[in-house]
């Protein structure tokens, strides 16, 4: 009876792995928190994360899009887990900011040092107030117990 236990943990332990696959490079998302834009570089990033960037996307603009990503995947689809993280650097190297994460827990706090400051405004933008009309004031009189309906106090 003991012997049937062992091998039918074995066949259970064989079946799952030769379902399961990896891609990317696993890194560590809980050192997201310790880039901060405008001074980590990509390979300060690689060196946090404790793994190198999966893919690297140049833009026109001289700015590069680091994405990590790892996905492990038990019998085929049936069981997996992802995350992901898309940095984006500057001309200088330099982090600007997160652009997306994906199944990453990051606190309020952090998200928003991640995402770095709000964008300036164009300057050519035409900012035109439109004239406000005074509001229109109306009176409603509501009578108190024992004074007659159609009574109202004198306007000014």
């Amino acid at each position: 009876m003991r012997g049937y236990i062992h091998l039918l943990a074995a066949a259970a332990i064989a079946v799952l792995l030769a379902g399961c696959a990896a891609t990317g490079h696993n890194f560590d998302p809980g050192k997201l928190s310790t880039l901060t834009p405008g001074q980590t570089t990509l390979e300060d990033a690689s060196r946090a994360l404790t793994a190198p960037p999966d893919k690297l996307y140049k833009q026109t603009d001289g700015t590069l899009l680091a994405l990590w990503s790892f996905k492990i995947t038990f019998v085929t689809d049936g069981l997996y887990s992802r995350k992901e993280a898309l940095l984006q650097f500057g001309p200088d190297g330099r982090l600007m900011r997160l652009v997306d994460s994906t199944n990453i827990l990051l606190e309020p706090w952090e998200r928003q040092k991640l995402l770095g400051p709000a964008p300036a405004p164009e300057l050519n933008q035409a900012w035109t107030t439109a004239p406000s009309a005074a509001p229109e004031v109306q009176t409603i009189y509501i009578p108190g117990p024992g004074e007659p309906a159609g009574l109202a106090p004198a306007s000014k």
